[in-house]
């Protein structure tokens, strides 16, 4: 409870006693448990809005380090294969694909026939 002078010589203001949580008068009747629970409830909406801010701020970081990622990757292969990066990649994908289909061409006892010569060199004595 407040002196009742202040430190100028004045008598309180009356709003300065409601702020420091003080009854207007002496027989105002105590918060209710309403009342209470109203507060608590928007004390909570408060930190919920403020949560909800926060994750946003994350949300808004997150996305701009994987721009950033993006962006290093693609100066990182621009640097490794030059001007097109992935025309180059896409060309030798195809050549691998053009010799993977010439290789399944090719007949199985013809290449196994090139190979047995070796295999009998390898073998132990």
């Amino acid at each position: 409870m407040q002196s009742s002078i202040n430190r100028y010589g004045l008598p309180p203001d009356p709003d300065e006693l409601i702020a420091e949580g003080d009854p207007p008068f002496a027989d105002a009747a105590e918060q209710t448990a309403r009342e209470k629970a109203d507060e608590i409830l928007n004390a909570l909406q408060h930190e919920v809005r403020l949560l909800n801010a926060r994750i946003g701020m994350l949300r808004e970081d997150a996305e701009a380090a994987l721009k950033a990622k993006a962006a290093s990757v693609d100066a990182s292969a621009h640097v490794q294969l030059g001007e097109y990066p992935w025309l180059k990649l896409a060309a030798a994908i195809g050549a691998t694909f053009i010799a993977a289909t010439l290789v399944r061409r090719l007949p199985l006892g013809a290449m196994l026939a090139g190979f047995a010569g070796h295999f009998s060199e390898a073998r132990p004595r």
